[in-house]
């Protein structure tokens, strides 16, 4: 009879177990739907994104304007830009008329593109809805990496109902420190030319050019 209720009591345990580690099918389609649309629009929103130490003391804001393609980008901010084409990056500062050419990983891209955070970490996490983070406007959703990250514990992620357009992303790190993006006028199906991804030298002229490649 101990032996009975020792195995139930085992079962019990292990299916709660699966069922935490288990997708929420919804939340799951949710994010996949979002994948979708970013892959077959082109996506134009602006942005807000703000760092905060372990302390939980806020660090300077940055903006500007996204605009995404597919797999290609193009990041506007008041001091900086960065065009991604699918293979080449440029990342130009106005203060030294300086562009940077790279051809960045698929790491260094999800540092830059919202998108690649959330399809390079989608088969690597549990979605489920978030319990603590409520809105009426937004899903909530986290993603909590199964094993292997070195770095994120967790990303929070909010969809508008709506629209499905991605409303934000938080980074959760295991040091402490988190950052957070905002997005706001989320468009989607707008006309983007593929040239619009390129550095274009003549429209800067003078540029210092520092080819990493």
């Amino acid at each position: 009879m101990l032996k009975k209720i020792i195995f139930s009591i085992a079962i019990l345990v292990l299916s709660a177990q699966l069922s935490v580690a288990q997708n929420n099918p919804q939340a799951e389609k949710i994010l996949t739907d979002l994948l979708v649309m970013a892959k077959t629009n082109a996506i134009k929103t602006n942005f807000k994104l703000i760092a905060t130490d372990k302390n939980n003391l806020q660090g300077l804001a940055s903006s500007g304007v996204f605009t995404l393609k597919g797999a290609k980008f193009v990041l506007e901010m008041s001091d900086m830009k960065v065009w991604f084409d699918g293979k080449t990056q440029w990342a130009w500062v106005e203060q030294n008329n300086e562009v940077s050419i790279t051809e960045p990983s698929e790491k260094e891209l999800a540092e830059t593109n919202p998108m690649a955070i959330l399809s390079g970490f989608k088969s690597k996490c549990t979605i489920k809805f978030s319990a603590k983070a409520k809105s009426a406007q937004n899903y909530c959703i986290e993603m909590l990496p199964k094993a292997g990250s070195k770095d994120i514990i967790k990303i929070e992620v909010q969809v508008n109902k709506a629209s499905g357009g991605l409303s934000s992303i938080k980074l959760s790190n295991k040091n402490g420190t988190s950052s957070l993006l905002v997005l706001s006028n989320f468009k989607k199906g707008i006309a983007a030319a593929d040239n619009i991804f390129v550095f274009n030298a003549a429209k800067h002229k003078g540029v210092s050019v520092n080819d990493l490649r």
